[in-house]
C-alpha cells in the first residue's frame, strides 16, 4: 500500500507546492536508484491553481474536465483512474493526474452538497494503491472540502511552515482540523510527518525565534529548515523540480544533492521522509 502524504497548511505561500513537488521529484529519484518496488511516485494537486502540475507535466498537465482530478471528486461513480494517470517529463518513474482550475473551483463548489464528500479522494485513489510507492498530495491553502480530501485520503501529514508570527497562527486550526478526520472519518492512524520550516532567511533573528520554537513544541517532529534560495525561484519558472535544474554532475550512486544548497536541503528532507515512514530503509 501507498504512503500517502498530504503537504499541508492553510496559510498561503509557506511553500507546500515547492516542497510537494520536489519531495514527490526527490523520491522518485532514490527509489529509481535503489530498484524499490514499487518504484513510482504520484504527484496529486489538490490546488484548484495546479501550480505543482506545471513542475512535473508542463504543457501537457491540463485536461477536459472529465479527464482531470475533479471528474474523480464529483462524479458518482467516478472514472477510471487508471486512465488519467500521466508520466512525467522529468522523472519517468513520477506520474500525475492532470488538472483543470475551472473543474476545481467547480468540484470545491459542489462537494458540500455531496454524499461521503470528505472521502471522494480516498475511494478515488484507492484502486491504485498499490501501484505507487508513495502518493504526495499538494493541497489548497484553506481548510476546505479539498483539503479535508486530501487528509482523509493521507496516512501522513507533512506540515510547511513559515517562520514567522503570522506564520503561526493557523497551525492550531489545522491541528484542530487533523484531530477531527481521525475522531470523526475513522483515521485514527493519519500522523503528523512533521512540521517544516520553509522559505527561511538566514538573517532574520526572527526565523531562529520561530525555528526554536517548533523545536521546544514539537521536538520529535521539526525537520531540519529548507532557506529561501534563487535556484527554487528559477527552478519554478522553469517548470522543473530542483534536482533537474541543478543536478550533481552523475547520479550513478543516486546522488540527489549538487553544490546547490536547495538540492541538498531537499535531498535531506526526502532522506528523512524515508526514514520515518520505512524505517527499515534506513
Amino acid at each position: 500500500m501507498a504512503i500517502v502524504i498530504a503537504v499541508a497548511n492553510q496559510k498561503g505561500g509557506v511553500g507546500k507546492t515547492t516542497t510537494a513537488v520536489n519531495l514527490a521529484a526527490g523520491l522518485a529519484i532514490k527509489l529509481r536508484h535503489e530498484g524499490t518496488h514499487p518504484g513510482k511516485i504520484l504527484l496529486v494537486d489538490a490546488d484548484p491553481q495546479g501550480h505543482g502540475l506545471m513542475a512535473v507535466g508542463f504543457g501537457r498537465h491540463l485536461a477536459a474536465p472529465e479527464e482531470s482530478l475533479a471528474a474523480l471528486l464529483v462524479e458518482t461513480p467516478p472514472p477510471s483512474i487508471q486512465r488519467m494517470l500521466r508520466q512525467g517529463i522529468h522523472q519517468s518513474n513520477l506520474d500525475y493526474i492532470p488538472g483543470n482550475t475551472q473543474a476545481m473551483v467547480a468540484a470545491r463548489a459542489r462537494l458540500p452538497s455531496l454524499l461521503a464528500r470528505e472521502q471522494r479522494l480516498a475511494r478515488a485513489l484507492a484502486p491504485i494503491a498499490d501501484t505507487y510507492a508513495y502518493i504526495i498530495i499538494d493541497t489548497p491553502p484553506t481548510l476546505d472540502d479539498l483539503m479535508i480530501n486530501a487528509l482523509v485520503a493521507a496516512t501522513h501529514v507533512l506540515i510547511p511552515v513559515e517562520p514567522s508570527y503570522l506564520g503561526l497562527t493557523g497551525l492550531k486550526d489545522l491541528q484542530h482540523a487533523i484531530e477531527q478526520v481521525r475522531l470523526h472519518l475513522a483515521k485514527d492512524d493519519l500522523r503528523i510527518l512533521g512540521y517544516l520550516p520553509t522559505r527561511c532567511v538566514q538573517q532574520r533573528v526572527e526565523v531562529q525565534e520561530i525555528v526554536d520554537y517548533l523545536r521546544e513544541h514539537y521536538p520529535e517532529r521539526t525537520l531540519q529548515p529548507i532557506h529561501e534560495t534563487t535556484d527554487l525561484t528559477y527552478a519554478h519558472s522553469a517548470h522543473m523540480d530542483v534536482f533537474t535544474y541543478r543536478p550533481p554532475r552523475s547520479r550513478q550512486d543516486g546522488r540527489l544533492e549538487s553544490s546547490s544548497r536547495a538540492t541538498q536541503e531537499y535531498a535531506r528532507l526526502v532522506n528523512e521522509v524515508v526514514r520515518r515512514t520505512r524505517p527499515q530503509s534506513g
